[in-house]
């Protein structure tokens, strides 16, 4: 069978959402489309996100009359399923006969390359690209063009009118005006289980629209530098076993308050009563960590604390960082657009096999580097982070 598969957070689902899988079914001639819900995406707190409990009661009444359109718990029940990847490689092992489409929307197909092995995602499904009819056309059939040429495949573009309709308007308006935006049984399970009355949840932007909104407001080469880090941060989290939606999710905002300038960070740390130590008060650029948490927090709706804290420590680092704080602190360090500093094809071997040593080895360079120009100040945090990694490293483990 040709099976159809409409992934997403559905918090709630609306009624573009069974446009598309209505459409999905009759221009690619599928004998059934599954939506399936996502426990929660990775920049999110869950807390934040409707129960799995009422989004899946939300898609059975919203398919519950609609033709060969079925809800999927599938991610949802399944505890060995974390990705995309995952999903669609159980799938196919559980049913091999069957072939899968994998529908995403325009959006989301602009950061296909940088979800979890799409190399899987595209091994085990054909990607179905729901292309609308407005200014983001040229993007999108850009990227698809990529995707076809680095993966050797076919991409499906699907074509549809454009819609304003999105779930998270629909959570930030009132009740009277959303009754035209969903299904009417879901409206009615909406009002009377009284969700979205908290007007400040779920205020989270998609990365596809964080990343669209920095390239806006950064210079062009500090943009790139943004991309190389998020990228280099996938990968490395991939490798030593670290959520890699949440490092790319990190390194995309690392420096979201770069842009801000210096007399403006300090004045809004002096506002939201953000401590400045004495090294800030003299190179109020470093503030951009601190300053970039309350930005990721207050403009971009992140509340996921390991996001935020590796954000916050990715330019001093710290003792005993976690995983992904040591991450994207390295991944600043070694992005392939770094040219100046020291070792870096040594480093950047380093980075496929020993998190701590990278660090350590980073943080050393670092403190040699302060150290011979006169104008720099050693952060505190730093001198005590290299003095943990080096504890820590041991002598057989050193360069």
């Amino acid at each position: 069978m040709k099976i159809g598969i409409l992934g997403g957070t559905f918090d709630p689902i609306h009624i573009t959402h069974i446009k598309i899988a209505q459409e999905a079914q009759k221009q690619l001639k599928l004998d059934k489309v599954f939506i399936m819900p996502t426990p929660y995406p990775p920049h999110k707190d869950k807390n934040r996100i409707t129960s799995n409990f009422h989004r899946a009661n939300m898609v059975k009444l919203a398919v519950k009359d609609v033709e060969n359109v079925f809800f999927s718990d599938f991610e949802l029940s399944n505890s060995n399923v974390t990705y995309t990847a995952d999903t669609l490689c159980m799938l196919k092992e559980l049913y091999p006969e069957n072939e899968y489409y994998f529908i995403v929307g325009s959006d989301s197909v602009v950061s296909f390359m940088s979800w979890y092995r799409p190399d899987a995602i595209l091994k085990y499904s054909h990607l179905v690209v729901v292309e609308r009819d407005d200014e983001s056309s040229d993007d999108m059939r850009e990227k698809v063009r990529e995707i076809e040429e680095t993966f050797h495949v076919r991409v499906y573009v699907m074509e549809m009118k454009a819609s304003d309709i999105s779930s998270s308007n629909i959570r930030c308006n009132e009740y009277s005006t959303i009754k035209n935006m969903v299904p009417e049984s879901v409206y009615e399970y909406i009002v009377e289980n009284g969700l979205y009355a908290d007007e400040n949840i779920n205020k989270a932007w998609s990365i596809h629209k964080i990343t669209e909104d920095l390239k806006r407001r950064m210079k062009p080469s500090r943009f790139v530098h943004t991309l190389n880090v998020a990228q280099t941060a996938k990968r490395m989290a991939e490798t030593f076993g670290v959520n890699p939606n949440q490092a790319y999710a990190a390194g995309i905002l690392h420096d979201c308050a770069k842009n801000i300038k210096d007399e403006e960070k300090v004045a809004i740390c002096w506002e939201n009563h953000i401590e400045i130590s004495r090294t800030e008060q003299k190179f109020p650029d470093l503030l951009h960590a601190k300053v970039g948490v309350l930005t990721a927090r207050t403009r971009y709706g992140i509340t996921d604390e390991a996001i935020l804290s590796a954000i916050r420590w990715h330019t001093t680092g710290k003792e005993n960082m976690t995983s992904l704080e040591k991450i994207i602190f390295a991944a600043d360090y070694i992005e392939p657009g770094r040219s100046k500093q020291p070792h870096l094809d040594y480093l950047r071997e380093v980075s496929k096999k020993d998190l701590d040593l990278l660090v350590y080895l980073i943080l050393k360079d670092t403190l040699e580097y302060l150290k011979k120009d006169g104008r720099k100040s050693i952060d505190e945090h730093t001198l005590s982070a290299f003095v943990f990694y080096q504890d820590l490293i041991g002598d057989e483990r050193k360069e």
